[in-house]
């Protein structure tokens, strides 16, 4: 039974051990409510919305390289160098100018972001399952039984570790913005690949190392590139890939060519803090959910195999991201490339779980995620409706001027999403014992649940609330009026580069000049019931913010110095 403890054949008495399962342990997860998890997964959070603060960045790079403003080896935003991530802006800026025109821009930048979440997903499928036909990770073949199909137990292990990232909190937001992120992610997960590719692929392991090592390079993570090539070298002298080592050398070799080559351009690390040294435990505990409380009983359970290449592999490829959120800059979230090495690991865990601690993950999932369910239908009900009363004022506070009205498409993914749910937990609490991957199915189906909730009945509301279209074209009226030529030039005070970017994208303005007098027009972020001191000879133009944001103030002032007037 996969509740039993690890026990050890008594051929391995001084070797590592292997799990002990039963036949009825490999039964086969069915495929299509596995893509259909997947898909409702993927696609909420990609569609149906503008974008917000978290990836304005990204996104006005994108339009700005696509409409043929900038230098492609030197991006810049307005003038000011942007660091890093190159190949999610180039990324994007060709899905511009190729979906564009039918999809429009915004749609179309995320196109092959969604496609990276979902190719990550794939990867890291395939690499637990080439883990888990290796012959030290296979469990110990019943004597008096039918034997268990090496194939069949490799599944299992692999969807264990698919539901095992779907499920991790962390991979949620930072895992549905078209950004640096995700092309990251992707490369994170194919140097797991290529490592589980190694033993009996060489030259497609090599290729698909190089390539991953240069996208971690040219994506934001050169600092992380040259470390996981660094490592990926020192697994070379296992005896797992002795066949292998003339072919990834070559690999690692350019990996770290590519670091070099990128490490000029990167963020350089900062020095860790007492404060951010507090924040690490709890921040991981969440983000990291529910994969390092597994991964931590895995390398336990299975501590006489950790020279394994199953074991090892993924600690080398957990270990650099996780030390690195000790020297991240301040929002940076480099634990997020740890979230594929912890799933495979977690993966681990699931034929040594005992009986009552899967239990107990299921049950707090169970409540967690049906609370939160529950919370978002009374909320969406109560903005539709306008009861119960006390919600409803919640929220009309915070989203002042929003006019819900029923979409029934959306409404109706909800509700079979919601029904799929009731049906998980029915079957999980029936009497199911075997199957490996069980154990995972209402931590992910939770995690699904929730997202394609608020990506279906609370998107509008939260778009409404935090997208800069109708402050950008309020601002592009009160330009006209006041004859402001195409393009007008903008001064930004107090803005950041994104809302720059968000700001210009939907008004048309020009940002980025800096310099007294080069500048038409000013555009002044204040905070506060207290006005900020306006430019001197400025006249005061307009001024908005974006609903239930009161204490964020935009004001546009026409300069007196701008070299060509407005009048």
């Amino acid at each position: 039974m996969p509740s039993a403890p690890l026990p050890l054949s008594p051929d391995l008495q001084r070797g590592p051990v292997r799990p002990v399962v039963s036949a009825e342990a490999v039964a086969r997860l069915p495929r299509w409510p596995l893509w259909l998890m997947c898909a409702l997964y993927v696609v909420p959070g990609f569609i149906g919305r503008d974008p917000w603060s978290a990836d304005g960045l990204a996104f006005g790079m994108m339009v700005r390289l696509a409409d043929g403003h900038g230098n492609w080896l030197a991006p810049s935003l307005y003038g000011q160098p942007v660091p890093g991530g190159w190949l999610a802006y180039w990324l994007g800026a060709i899905a511009i100018r190729g979906l564009g025109p039918w999809l429009g821009q915004i749609m179309a930048s995320r196109v092959p972001f969604a496609i990276l979440l979902a190719g990550s997903l794939v990867m890291l499928w395939q690499a637990a399952y080439r883990f888990a036909l290796r012959d030290a990770m296979q469990p110990v073949q019943p004597a008096f039984a039918p034997p268990i199909s090496r194939r069949a137990y490799a599944r299992v292990m692999a969807d264990g570790a698919l539901l095992s990232l779907v499920a991790c909190l962390g991979l949620l937001t930072l895992g549905h913005e078209a950004g640096p992120y995700l092309i990251l992610l992707s490369g994170s997960t194919a140097v797991l690949l290529a490592l589980a590719l190694a033993p009996t692929s060489p030259a497609l392991a090599a290729c698909v190392l190089g390539a991953a090592l240069v996208v971690l390079a040219f994506g934001g993570a050169p600092w992380l590139a040259l470390v996981d090539a660094l490592a990926a070298g020192g697994l070379l002298l296992h005896p797992a890939v002795r066949q292998a080592r003339a072919h990834l050398v070559v690999a690692v070799l350019l990996g770290v060519l590519a670091a070099l080559a990128a490490l000029p351009a990167a963020n350089g690390l900062g020095a860790p803090s007492v404060d951010a040294l507090a924040r690490i435990p709890g921040t991981l505990a969440w983000f990291l959910w529910p994969a390092w409380p597994l991964a931590l009983w895995a390398l336990w359970r299975w501590r006489e195999s950790r020279r394994e290449w199953h074991v090892l592999v993924p600690i080398a490829m957990a270990a650099p991201p996780l030390l690195a959120t000790m020297f991240a800059h301040h929002g940076a979230t480099p634990e997020l490339l740890a979230l594929p090495a912890l799933a495979q690991l977690a993966a681990l865990a699931l034929p040594v779980m005992q009986r009552g601690s899967l239990a107990a993950l299921d049950w707090f999932a169970l409540m967690f995620f049906s609370l939160f369910a529950l919370v978002v239908w009374v909320l969406w009900i109560a903005l539709l409706t306008g009861w119960p009363s006390q919600p409803a004022a919640n929220i009309a506070r915070l989203a002042p001027g929003y006019a819900a009205h029923l979409v029934v498409l959306p409404t109706l993914v909800a509700l079979l999403a919601t029904i799929a749910w009731t049906a998980i937990v029915a079957w999980r609490a029936g009497r199911h014992r075997h199957p490996l991957w069980k154990g995972m199915v209402l931590s992910a189906g939770g995690v699904t649940l929730v997202w394609t909730l608020v990506g279906t009945l609370w998107l509008p509301v939260l778009d409404y609330a935090s997208t800069y279209r109708n402050l950008g074209v309020a601002m592009a009226a009160a330009l006209r009026a006041d004859h402001a030529p195409e393009s007008a030039s903008v001064q930004g005070i107090g803005l950041t580069l994104a809302q720059q970017a968000l700001l210009g994208y939907w008004s048309g303005a020009e940002f980025g000049a800096t310099r007294v007098g080069s500048a038409a027009y000013a555009l002044m972020l204040w905070h506060g019931r207290h006005p900020a001191a306006s430019p001197p000879g400025a006249a005061r133009i307009w001024e908005g913010n974006r609903p239930g944001e009161h204490d964020e103030h935009f004001t546009l002032y026409r300069l007196a110095s701008a070299p060509s007037a407005a009048h």
